[in-house]
């Protein structure tokens, strides 16, 4: 049967979609080594594209699957709900390295897990990309529908290819993450140890006793450790 030209200028403007997606990924990924940023960049983008009820991003964590970015609302989850490689269908997928594509009753499939906490357990429809950089898994993308859905072939293909794109600006970011948390516990280690001394010498006091009493007032004054101590180390300079 021949295509008429209303099925080909679909075609096109599906074609500008992806093309204008992909630039606006391009541009995020490009310009920022901001987790947080990154992972709200591409649900933000997938749910647009796919139209979905739910978009999860799991990011892989030696052999663990911690679920770090949401569509919906659900701070209290992230950074909680997380589980084994292998478990669940989000683990099968990172397991596999391959795409998981139900159109309905996804909670039925044997490999299913249930978190109780997400409403999003009962959505019937269930898409889960691997996230992968360099033959390395580096989470998943879950993208969830209330109502059964028949995800067009097309369409996931396009989806698997932005899971490809973002492997890398996603890892980048994670390791500059991981190397500022080191570089402010270096620093916050440095601060204690001299807020301890200034302590030490002025109460004629032990280690032990010096660092129980910035401890001490962390809790009771509910401030972080550096707060406490930056206060400590203030105040002995102004004595001075």
């Amino acid at each position: 049967m021949k295509k008429d030209t209303r099925y080909y200028k679909n075609e096109l403007r599906e074609k500008q979609v992806q093309i204008d997606i992909l630039r606006q990924i391009s541009e995020t990924i490009s310009y920022s080594l901001n987790l947080e940023e990154i992972l709200s960049s591409i649900i933000d983008v997938v749910s647009g594209y796919i139209k979905s009820d739910s978009c999860f991003i799991y990011l892989v964590d030696k052999n663990n699957i911690v679920l770090k970015a949401s569509q919906n609302p659900h701070k209290a989850a992230l950074g909680k709900i997380a589980m084994k490689v292998g478990e669940g269908l989000t683990g099968w997928a990172v397991q596999h390295k391959k795409e998981i594509v139900i159109n309905a009753k996804a909670y039925e499939d044997k490999r299913f897990k249930f978190f109780n906490m997400l409403p999003e357990d009962r959505f019937e429809a269930f898409v889960s990309l691997p996230i992968v950089f360099k033959d390395k898994i580096v989470g998943v993308i879950n993208v969830q529908h209330t109502k059964k859905m028949e995800y067009e072939k097309d369409k996931v293909a396009f989806l698997k290819i932005i899971a490809k794109q973002v492997g890398g600006a996603i890892e980048n970011a994670r390791l500059v993450s991981e190397t500022d948390l080191l570089k402010e516990a270096l620093e916050t280690r440095k601060i204690v140890e001299k807020a301890k001394g200034i302590l030490m010498k002025q109460l004629q006091i032990s280690e032990d006793e010096a660092y129980k009493i910035i401890h001490r007032k962390s809790m009771d004054k509910r401030k972080s450790i550096k707060e406490i101590t930056e206060a400590i180390i203030l105040s002995g300079e102004i004595l001075k």
